[in-house]
């Protein structure tokens, strides 16, 4: 099970790449997956966010904490109940999306460096069949 040490690695790799190219934005590398589900699924609950990022609770409520700090996110209480806070994505975390989205292409170009596409997208294929795998584990223990 070697590789996975290896995607530890790599996923070590990608945060402190982002740490590096964002840090000047007041987010950490750790903090752009939380941005890239809120955007992408506006109002998202955040027990809903922590089954799509597989973190705890406690994970997301400290993250999103610090993104609505930096202006980034906004909590609404859910109408249909109050203990339930959606998340939304400010003008400025929409804006700074573009930048969030050329730093990942530049670490993917990093980070393909010497593949082909065809390895890229066996690579791509592969690690589909591993997420599946773990979304479906992550199911299962609900």
């Amino acid at each position: 099970m070697a590789f996975l040490k290896d995607l530890n690695a790599i996923s070590r790799g990608t945060t402190l790449f982002r740490d590096d190219k964002l840090k000047r934005y007041g987010i950490s590398g750790y903090q752009v997956k939380y941005l890239f589900n809120v955007c992408n699924n506006r109002g998202v609950s955040q027990d809903e966010l922590a089954r799509a990022l597989f973190v705890n609770k406690s994970n997301v409520t400290r993250q999103i904490a610090a993104l609505e700090r930096a202006g980034l996110v906004r909590r609404e209480q859910a109408a249909e109940d109050k203990r339930v806070y959606r998340i939304y994505p400010t003008a400025k975390a929409e804006e700074l999306m573009p930048t969030i989205r050329a730093v990942n292409d530049e670490w993917k170009e990093l980070i393909c460096a010497g593949l082909s596409r065809e390895d890229i997208e066996k690579l791509g294929e592969v690690l589909e069949k591993l997420v599946n795998n773990a979304k479906k584990y992550g199911e299962e223990r609900r």
